[in-house]
């Protein structure tokens, strides 16, 4: 009976990267005494967290750092802030996790950062079998930690996934109540005002450009049609009131060699409506770079105060 108990502890354990609660194991019949025999014989080890142990063999790495701190963690414990974005793989693992307990809660244990707060059902889910903060309510945690360059990149990449948008990272904040970093999380979110929907991570940095810049906001993923309605080509960014279109060339697919039949494309558009389309890439978004702003510029002049 205790092998098989054992063997039970396990396959709980391969489901939380090798860890697991005393509360899981003695709800399956598991006695205390029989979990110190095997910590004597190192069928278990103990984990910097009281209550939590791993099973030998089990890879350590900060995925499994997740779940001892989620199963130390009293009852709606998340994981939350940069451990929450590092899980969908937004930003690196952070040094240590991060979780958030319910307020009042107590409980800490060394390698992680307890915060509390309120996270409604809403703002949480599950990723990868853990209990997690919402791609939004993410980002409105991490604005207490990080520089606006570090919220900038974390909003570029959740919005220019599609993994969340500016209405409801505003809603998140709105529920989550005041929060520090609030006013770089305003200027990390504006650029997505308008509730666009983008197509990837580099559309989201060059709409960022054109806010900084002053540009007029363009339509996303604008669709352009002859006289007919018919369809003619679809442009990362169009300004319809001025017939200009800009594609935004990323790394994949449009390596160098796609770069000439790109600009066919684009050329047989502007011949068929009377557009104007440009082509841009990753060196134009660069700080130092000027030719995309002044040729935005002088084509759209600057938005409207």
């Amino acid at each position: 009976m205790p092998g098989n108990l054992l063997d039970e502890v396990r396959a709980i354990s391969d489901r939380q990267c090798g860890a697991f609660a005393v509360g899981q194991a003695t709800k399956i019949g598991v006695t205390e005494r029989q979990l110190r025999a095997w910590a004597r014989w190192e069928r278990i080890l103990p984990t910097q967290a009281r209550g939590v142990f791993r099973i030998p063999g089990a890879e350590t790495s900060w995925r499994q750092d997740l779940w001892i701190a989620v199963l130390a963690g009293p009852p709606k414990t998340v994981v939350s802030h940069a451990s929450a974005a590092a899980l969908r793989g937004l930003v690196p693992p952070p040094a240590e996790t991060h979780v958030t307990v319910r307020r009042g809660s107590s409980g800490r244990y060394r390698g992680a950062v307890l915060h509390h707060a309120t996270v409604l059902g809403a703002d949480r889910c599950r990723f990868d079998g853990l209990p997690v903060t919402g791609v939004a309510r993410t980002i409105v945690d991490c604005a207490a930690l990080f520089d606006q360059q570090a919220l900038n990149d974390l909003v570029d990449a959740a919005i220019g996934r599609n993994l969340t948008s500016y209405r409801r990272i505003t809603a998140a904040w709105e529920r989550a109540g005041k929060v520090r970093g609030g006013r770089l999380l305003e200027a990390a979110i504006s650029p997505f005002s308008a509730n666009v929907r983008l197509g990837s991570e580099k559309e989201a940095l060059a709409l960022r450009r054109f806010t900084e810049w002053g540009v007029p906001p363009p339509v996303c993923q604008y669709t352009i049609r002859d006289a007919k309605g018919r369809f003619l080509a679809r442009v990362d960014f169009g300004w319809p009131e001025r017939r200009f279109g800009l594609e935004y060339l990323g790394d994949e697919p449009h390596a160098p060699r796609w770069w000439g039949h790109d600009e066919q494309r684009l050329r047989s558009v502007e011949e068929a409506v009377g557009w104007r389309l440009e082509l841009a890439d990753r060196y134009d978004m660069r700080p130092s770079a000027t030719r995309l702003r002044d040729l935005l510029l002088g084509v759209l002049g600057p938005m409207a105060a």
